[in-house]
């Protein structure tokens, strides 16, 4: 009896391992859905003068933070294996914060100028370029620079052909691509303040404002990683799937910016003689790539963070110093599907 081997295996059997790589045709448009939540609480907090310790307020204090995305790609045009035009409709992005300060919770909306908004991104020359074609240009500086046409998922995966339990590193471009991290300050960009006489009434929600803390700690890492073929042909809702371990991690210290004295009188003139944080972030997930189809499935990543931050100010009156200590978890879902491509008459 012979035996009927899938093309894909074949190909296994005579390279020795697989090429994993996105497949871009016009025939096909996939759609992100990614959801980010980052997790904090204070674990410790001390402040001293030059009288001696103080009773720091914010001991106990918790925070959460989750943002959320769905765009879909459509590719328009593509040459040998890689797009050169594509449509990327923003359907939703937006998310939500909350904040615990001394028992006392306030909760905040997160809105984004993208939501709504269709880029076409285009190759002109070996460079990007990038235009609004749908919706209204999004609020920021430069909101449009940074995008690039493949998925964000791509530098994960092995430059070459990788058998099981072959593993690669992961360039931190990539890592931050992949994160959505290189984007995130755009998509999530304060709008220009309303002149007198537009601000509407009631309460709308927050954007932007998500630079600093820990979000901007992970901005800002030196990330490193490593991917791993767990299998090359695992079946996973009736399709043969390849399934990649993802370790990602980063530490390092960070020089943060000057806020001495925003609070008034507090502080005085005061100079910083100190303002620094210290990060500490490991990541451990699954990415599940499609062998029939070519292309990301999900991506499952958690893991803690630790932020270390210290500052100390000079003034008129004296020293300050202060110490806080944040403990979290990090956790990111993403979810890709193939969406139908309506074909022009």
């Amino acid at each position: 009896m012979n035996a009927i081997v899938p093309s894909f295996v074949a190909g296994l059997l005579l390279s020795g391992g697989p090429t994993l790589a996105t497949k871009y045709s016009t025939d096909r448009a996939l759609r992100f859905g990614l959801e980010a939540t980052i997790e904090m609480s204070m674990t410790s907090m001390s402040v001293e003068t030059d009288e001696g310790p103080v009773e720091a307020a914010s001991r106990g204090s918790s925070s959460e933070i989750t943002y959320e995305e769905v765009h879909v790609d459509r590719v328009m045009t593509a040459e040998e294996g890689k797009p050169t035009k594509v449509r990327r409709s923003f359907e939703k992005v937006g998310g939500s914060s909350s904040v615990t300060f001394n028992d006392n919770l306030r909760e905040t909306e997160l809105e984004s100028s993208f939501e709504g908004v269709t880029l076409e991104l285009v190759v002109e020359d070996g460079e990007v370029e990038c235009e609004v074609v749908e919706g209204s240009t999004p609020d920021g500086d430069d909101p449009l620079a940074g995008h690039r046409l493949e998925t964000f998922l791509d530098g994960l995966l092995p430059a070459d052909a990788v058998e099981v339990d072959g593993t690669w590193d992961i360039e931190k471009d990539a890592i931050l691509r992949a994160l959505r991290l290189d984007v995130r300050r755009a998509l999530y960009a304060r709008p220009a303040p309303a002149a007198e006489g537009e601000r509407g009434g009631g309460r709308r929600g927050q954007r932007g404002g998500m630079g600093g803390g820990s979000s901007g700690a992970l901005e800002a890492a030196d990330w490193k990683g490593t991917g791993k073929l767990l299998s090359a042909d695992k079946e996973i809702d009736g399709v043969s799937c390849s399934v990649i371990e993802i370790k990602l991690e980063a530490s390092g210290t960070r020089e943060l910016s000057q806020r001495a004295g925003r609070r008034g009188g507090a502080l005085g003139a005061a100079s910083a003689l100190e303002n620094s944080e210290s990060y500490d972030v490991r990541l451990e997930g699954k990415l599940v790539f499609s062998n029939e189809d070519q292309r990301p499935v999900s991506l499952t990543l958690d893991g803690p963070l630790h932020v270390d931050t210290r500052r100390e100010y000079s003034t008129s009156e004296g020293s300050r110093k202060t110490h806080a200590v944040q403990d979290g978890r990090i956790e990111y879902k993403i979810e890709v599907s193939e969406e139908a491509v309506e074909t022009e008459k």
